[in-house]
């Protein structure tokens, strides 16, 4: 009875360690983010050859496009990661004339970007530009990320300096039955913009699951404040009203709809 006893004594004494190892902590790993910029335009969901109605304008797309750099992810501490390689083409478009025709980009919606190996841990915010920095906005050769001439994001005319396009929006507009073609675009070192957004929440990443960052890309407000009617095409040559639609991106466009 005894030697029965000290038995029981010892299978308890060793399942109430199992208990207590399986109750440890375990450390996550690094995960994955996924971070989605839906595009609308004021309340609606963004769609091309669809008509969107703003004060006495009615719009019609067929060119949602942005580059997406230097993403950084804010941690709950204040640390700061930045995402190696993180260049982005963010686009709702129609086919795309490339080198004067010599080929065409297919038409293409992408508002997904997926961020792999992020370290674990919580975190309050997110940071990235908008366009393309001077290292490589000034030297096209140069490629990281996503970035290419091939793709119909560059521009050879834009005061004799190539440059990529940081934003293009492109379509029609029509007012009091007039309608007009529009292009709306920015580019040069100067119109490089960042972005810097709080969750309303904190974010977990971390282990075998994706987290994901819900953002809204509004194109009305990449437009406030800019008479399209009046100036329907928007380079270089139209430096001021480039330099608002560049702000209007970096203060107005993005919001975050959700984290999880």
């Amino acid at each position: 009875m005894k030697k029965i006893l000290s038995i029981l004594t010892i299978i308890t004494v060793l399942f109430s360690s199992c208990d207590k190892d399986d109750t440890s902590p375990i450390l996550d790993s690094s995960g994955k983010v996924a971070v989605n910029f839906d595009a609308v335009f004021g309340n609606a969901d963004f769609a091309l050859n669809t008509n969107f109605t703003a004060g006495t304008k009615t719009y019609n797309f067929n060119k949602f496009r942005y580059w997406v750099s230097n993403v950084v992810l804010v941690k709950a501490n204040g640390e700061e990661y930045s995402v190696p390689k993180s260049y982005f083409l963010l686009e709702e478009t129609a086919a795309v004339t490339v080198q004067d025709g010599a080929y065409t980009y297919p038409a293409n919606k992408r508002e997904l970007v997926e961020l792999s190996d992020i370290p674990a841990g919580e975190y309050k915010g997110i940071k990235f530009g908008v366009g393309v920095e001077s290292k490589y906005n000034d030297n096209l050769s140069l490629t990281i990320g996503e970035l290419s001439q091939l793709n119909g994001m560059t521009n050879v005319s834009w005061m004799w300096h190539t440059s990529y396009i940081f934003t293009a929006v492109a379509g029609k507009v029509t007012e009091s039955a007039v309608t007009k073609n529009i292009q709306v675009e920015t580019g040069l070192n100067a119109n490089y913009k960042s972005v810097s957004l709080n969750f309303p929440q904190n974010l977990k990443v971390g282990g075998t699951e994706a987290s994901s960052i819900n953002l809204k890309a509004d194109v009305a407000k990449a437009l406030d404040g800019i008479d399209v009617t009046a100036t329907p095409i928007v380079g270089a040559a139209q430096a001021t009203t480039m330099t608002t639609l560049a702000n209007n991106y970096s203060t107005k466009v993005f919001s975050v709809a959700s984290v999880n």
